[in-house]
């Protein structure tokens, strides 16, 4: 048989919530032994993998929860159209779909279509994250991210309003990843940032607030002067005590020889 005895819609797109109509017809009179099936496999399934949706005998068969989501355009499918119609459509019907039409009084086997349908999605809230100590003279990245969004998102980095614009040359922003690398921080850099994720359905944003610090280098030096400062202390103290010692040691001996000086003079010295 020729593959045209089946005619499909290969691309199908449609954006999330609408309903979409997989188009499937066939060149044929349904006669005795007329079967239609629909079968679907999610993204990077084999199409040989694909499963049961629905099946058509001259009764018809749903198969889990599709009934409740999909209809037949044609019920029954037996004046050329075999098309189905889902709804309200979800990211997790995003896949490929069967159509297979079997007429054996007219056709030596079947027939069938190849459907692959795309959801579109607008971008999820994306969550702005910053790695690294923004610390003087730091290097930090911010980066932001959405878990949905089809066609991808690009992202967009900005400042609040009336805030001095940075040097060219103090950041790298990257559109398709979503980071933005701030170089040699300084207080020009303080302030709260903004991403915004966006593609053909909409757009979502996320802020981060960015506070600049005296740390790193600045708290090793201020470590090693507090050292300094330590030790210059212990030895003062150490000094300070030693002398007050031999002071006191020699003025104990002064005393001795005083009293022993004058106990030889009123009677004897015995020492």
């Amino acid at each position: 048989m020729s593959w045209q005895a089946v005619v499909v819609k290969p691309l199908v797109f449609v954006r999330s919530g609408s309903s979409a109509e997989l188009t499937c017809t066939y060149n044929t009179h349904a006669s005795e032994g007329f079967t239609l099936e629909w079968r679907y496999a999610a993204p990077g399934t084999p199409a040989v993998q694909a499963q049961r949706v629905l099946y058509y005998n001259g009764r018809l068969y749903w198969v889990n929860s599709w009934e409740g989501r999909m209809a037949l355009v044609q019920n029954p499918p037996v004046l050329g159209v075999a098309s189905i119609r889902i709804t309200s459509a979800e990211i997790s019907d995003a896949g490929l779909y069967i159509c297979e039409v079997t007429n054996p009084n007219d056709w030596s086997s079947s027939g069938h279509g190849l459907i692959n349908l795309t959801v579109l999605v607008p971008p999820s809230v994306p969550v702005c994250q910053l790695q690294g100590n923004t610390y003087m003279r730091n290097d930090v990245t911010l980066s932001c991210h959405s878990s949905q969004g089809l066609p991808t998102p690009i992202y967009s980095w900005h400042r609040q309003q009336n805030t001095v614009p940075l040097p060219p040359d103090s950041f790298v922003e990257d559109q398709h990843t979503g980071s933005l690398m701030l170089h040699n921080l300084s207080d020009a850099f303080a302030g709260t940032y903004t991403c915004k994720a966006s593609n053909e359905l909409g757009q979502a944003a996320c802020s981060i607030t960015l506070r600049v610090t005296y740390g790193g280098t600045g708290a090793v030096i201020g470590g090693v002067l507090m050292g300094i400062f330590l030790v210059l202390l212990l030895t003062g103290v150490t000094v300070t005590y030693v002398t007050w010692n031999r002071k006191k040691h020699v003025q104990n001996t002064y005393a001795n020889e005083l009293r022993c000086v004058f106990k030889r003079l009123c009677t004897r010295c015995d020492v």
